[in-house]
């Protein structure tokens, strides 16, 4: 790829600049206004011919000046982030640094390395694609160079894939250790995320998979007909159900529950911004008892929203996640991202509204399967598994 920085008046004027010197195919990395004129950088295939030729040693100059560009680049951003230190900042510089950034690895993670190979490459490409972060994608494509376990240099692009997939099943699989199930299980989330019928599904996954005894505590009292919703699937498994907003009625309602095999607790969905809330639920899951907290995120949320609630919800000490919603999305690359970020382990996926039937049990190799979304394999969890034995 070949990449150059262009200073006109006007949009229509740099386009004609870059269409003249790249060509057709160039496509624009970033644009911004400074000093009254257009900066905007852009980008070329390597394999794009420039019209009347090439001269000799024309190739490595390019090289050398988008090696140049990129540090010049970088040495930018430095001096942008320490003005930006000095004067405080806002939104609109934050963005510009994520625009920068984004274009710095999309080039350094590719090119950084001349022996990054064409296979590599492609593959960097298409975990971006799926919804991996540039970063975390750099990362991987950087392990499989190294990694002694597969060859240096792949021999094709379904090869290198599927050597990433092992890398990512690798990853995920350390998250999983000393992982072990609890008598209480609860529910934790931002609102909207899916974790009451999430619970509904494990409850019958429990019941009528596993034969044992269930009981349900809910302590979200604040969103309309949470409560009726939740006693309605209660009714159809006749499984009882208590509720608790308060420590008090908490611990009161477990105690209830003495004979129970399994108890899981719905929490309200709240926003991972508010810590009052976040320390009250702290407060009542810490009375040593042999309880497990799952974080559970919906696929369409972006990216960001997911890796903040993964951050904020922490304080609670969540033990393992529990991915929602993934038939509303095709690219599940932010799972990844956020088992990266959070190091917890992922034993369900939710695909479908449907109780018991849509709850799905994941493990490393399923879940690298479904993130990587390699060609000739399943890219979705439909098919994987039905039922609610597993």
């Amino acid at each position: 790829m070949q990449i150059k920085r262009y200073e006109a008046l006007s949009a229509n004027e740099a386009m004609g600049k870059i269409k003249a010197d790249l060509g057709p195919d160039a496509i624009v990395l970033s644009s911004k206004r400074l000093n009254g004129r257009l900066e905007v950088v852009a980008a070329r295939d390597d394999n794009y011919e420039i019209p009347g030729g090439s001269e000799a040693g024309k190739g490595e100059k390019e090289r050398s000046d988008t090696f140049s560009l990129i540090r010049s680049d970088v040495n930018e951003l430095k001096s942008f982030i320490m003005d930006f230190k000095k004067e405080g900042g806002v939104y609109a510089e934050l963005a510009e640094i994520k625009e920068t950034m984004s274009a710095l690895f999309d080039v350094l993670g590719v090119q950084r390395n001349r022996g990054v190979s064409s296979p590599l490459s492609k593959v960097y490409y298409h975990l971006i694609s799926v919804g991996v972060s540039k970063e975390r994608a750099c990362a991987l494509i950087e392990k499989l160079k190294n990694d002694g376990s597969t060859a240096a240099e792949p021999e094709n692009y379904y090869h290198a894939l599927s050597a990433a997939e092992d890398m990512i099943k690798r990853s995920i699989a350390s998250s999983y250790r000393d992982a072990g199930k609890k008598r209480i299980s609860a529910f934790v989330g931002p609102s909207g995320e899916g974790k009451t019928t999430t619970l509904a599904k494990l409850a019958a996954r429990c019941l009528f998979g596993e034969k044992l005894y269930v009981g349900i505590i809910t302590m979200d009292t604040h969103r309309i007909g949470a409560v009726e919703q939740l006693k309605t699937y209660a009714d159809i498994m006749d499984v009882p159900v208590e509720i608790a907003s308060e420590k008090k009625e908490f611990e009161r309602a477990l105690n209830r529950f003495a004979d129970r095999d399994i108890i899981l607790v719905d929490t309200p969905g709240k926003s991972c911004g508010d810590k009052k809330y976040l320390l009250k639920l702290k407060e009542c899951f810490t009375m040593g008892l042999p309880l497990e907290t799952n974080l559970v995120l919906s696929m369409t949320s972006s990216r960001e929203s997911m890796m903040d609630a993964a951050t904020k919800f922490d304080i609670v000490d969540y033990n393992s996640i529990i991915f929602t919603k993934l038939d509303d999305s095709r690219k599940f690359g932010s799972i990844y991202n956020v088992i990266d970020h959070a190091g917890k382990p992922v034993f369900y996926v939710a695909d479908g509204q449907n109780v018991p039937r849509d709850l799905k049990k994941m493990d490393p190799a399923k879940l690298a399967r479904l993130i990587v979304g390699s060609e000739g394999q399943e890219s979705g969890v439909r098919g994987q598994e039905s039922g609610v034995t597993g």
